[in-house]
């Protein structure tokens, strides 16, 4: 017997709270880094894990930089969003929709 998932939009709601968690986008990109390092492509594993092919070779070459802490998003810099986080949840279910 073959265990499926049954919660519609499964995929972008998992993807959704990855994007939501530093950890999760951390473990994520572990995960990215552990499919190449056992010889899966760029291509593969980017699809596999529902990134682009250049987000996972920037990926690739930051942990080759700087080992684990390449991983880590770093501060970022600019204008802060003028919308709450409880409106970009908001405005997130309502795509979903």
């Amino acid at each position: 017997m073959t265990l499926q998932i049954t919660i519609p939009h499964a995929p972008l709601i998992l993807q959704d709270e990855i994007r939501r968690s530093e950890e999760a986008k951390y473990d994520h990109r572990l995960h990215a880094m552990l499919l190449i390092a056992n010889g899966m492509r760029c291509p593969q594993a980017a699809t596999m894990l529902g990134d682009s092919e250049r987000t996972v070779r920037y990926w690739v070459q930051q942990f080759n930089e700087e080992g684990l802490q390449g991983l880590i998003d770093s501060e970022r810099l600019g204008r802060s969003s003028r919308l709450s986080d409880r409106h970009m949840d908001q405005i997130g279910q309502t795509l979903r929709q």
